[in-house]
């Protein structure tokens, strides 16, 4: 029961946000023969997939943050082979680690390990060092500072 209990703690605390970027903008065209206008998208640009992986590194992922980070990684490396009209969008990913008492105290025991890259082996890096130490686990916080503190882009979509 109490590796289930863990198990979950960590499907809940693996949280992951993400935003797509179209970059689309439309263009009109007037043709002369008739008033049709004729809408096109400007392809001249990247999609952007952008992920914030947040990781609980406190002590009740002790025997699980091997795995956890694991996870993450698989999700970055599926993501990395994406594609949207033949083309790989940009993948963005920024990495922050929570519950850690080595963090500071009055920033909710959280720490933007990486902003938005996409430098795949730094990312690999920053996300494969963290360790856990400490047990004050404040996903809200994370959570709301990854969306506020972010680029994240100004499309809706």
């Amino acid at each position: 029961m109490k590796t289930k209990i863990k198990f979950l703690n960590l499907v809940v605390s693996l949280t992951i946000m993400t935003a797509c970027n179209a970059n689309s903008k439309t263009k009109t065209q007037d043709l002369a023969i008739s008033e049709t206008v004729i809408e096109t998208k400007s392809k001249s640009e990247n999609r952007e997939i952008k992920v914030a992986l947040l990781l609980d590194t406190s002590n009740s992922m002790d025997g699980l943050i091997d795995q956890a980070k694991a996870q993450l990684w698989e999700i970055v490396n599926e993501l990395s082979y994406a594609k949207c009209e033949d083309k790989s969008p940009n993948l963005k990913i920024a990495v922050y680690e929570y519950g850690n008492d080595n963090l500071n105290a009055e920033e909710g025991y959280l720490r933007q390990v990486i902003t938005f890259s996409n430098d795949l082996d730094e990312i690999s890096k920053s996300l494969f060092s963290l360790t856990t130490n400490g047990g004050n686990e404040f996903c809200g916080k994370v959570i709301t500072t990854a969306l506020n503190q972010l680029e994240w882009g100004e499309s809706d979509n």
